[in-house]
């Protein structure tokens, strides 16, 4: 499964210090630290309403619906340096470890992405004000880019989270196949798995028989076939011992 939800992106700061602090290591104002004050001051306590707890460690926001995870982390950017510019992305994100862990226990050989990928239907309630590239502390002060990023919050990615916050909503809303496929085995609905999965199966194996398959000549339409039939027949026979 695959969840790529990129709502904020990275924000460049800086801090003019006195001269007569700029070299001084104990005065130094850290990247992390900056960042950890300012989602303090303006965004634990309103997260909090929500049922998110806060790791000032990792930065990141954590709730969860039994197996499903949401969470918001600000990774910190490449270009990041003490007292005079921060970075960092803000990420609305929805994951499984149990899912994770079964996959792997499952399909050793077959990759996943870290988060899942469900259809947001909420696109256009996106925020982009303050959003120059990057969330950018030297034009704007902290609590007006947090304020934007609780906004978006609010409309965009917590009403994704919660139309998300089961495998069953998570089946309805996945568009891609493989997708909805581990969302019904999830569910625990196995069979209608293994329909969806021999259907998609025959397609790409009927198609590979074609002379217009055979004739291409673009590697990375057949390395394309090629990978995502081989995950089918790997997923169709694990739900056929499933379903027997």
């Amino acid at each position: 499964m695959n969840f790529q939800l990129n709502l904020a992106r990275p924000s460049q700061i800086l801090f003019p210090l006195a001269a007569s602090l700029q070299n001084s290591p104990s005065n130094m104002s850290y990247p992390k630290e900056v960042l950890k004050e300012a989602l303090i001051n303006f965004l634990v306590e309103r997260l909090e309403k929500y049922d998110f707890k806060f790791n000032e460690k990792s930065l990141k926001f954590t709730r969860e619906f039994g197996e499903i995870k949401n969470e918001i982390y600000f990774p910190a950017a490449k270009y990041n340096y003490a007292n005079e510019i921060i970075q960092f992305d803000c990420y609305f994100e929805i994951e499984s470890p149990k899912f994770k862990r079964w996959h792997k226990k499952n399909f050793p050989e077959l990759s996943l992405a870290y988060y899942l990928n469900p259809k947001n239907k909420y696109s256009e309630n996106f925020n982009p004000d303050l959003l120059d590239a990057y969330y950018d502390f030297k034009e704007h002060e902290h609590k007006a880019i947090m304020n934007v990023i609780f906004e978006n919050f609010e409309n965009y990615a917590n009403p994704y989270f919660l139309d998300n916050n089961t495998w069953n909503k998570i089946v309805d809303n996945s568009e891609d196949y493989e997708d909805k496929i581990d969302a019904l085995i999830m569910a625990e609905r196995f069979q209608e798995a293994l329909e969806l999965c021999s259907e998609k199966l025959t397609k790409y194996e009927t198609f590979m028989e074609t002379q217009d398959f055979k004739n291409e000549t673009n590697p990375n339409i057949v390395e394309h076939y090629s990978y995502n039939s081989n995950r089918l027949k790997i997923k169709k026979q694990f739900l056929i011992k499933t379903c027997s």
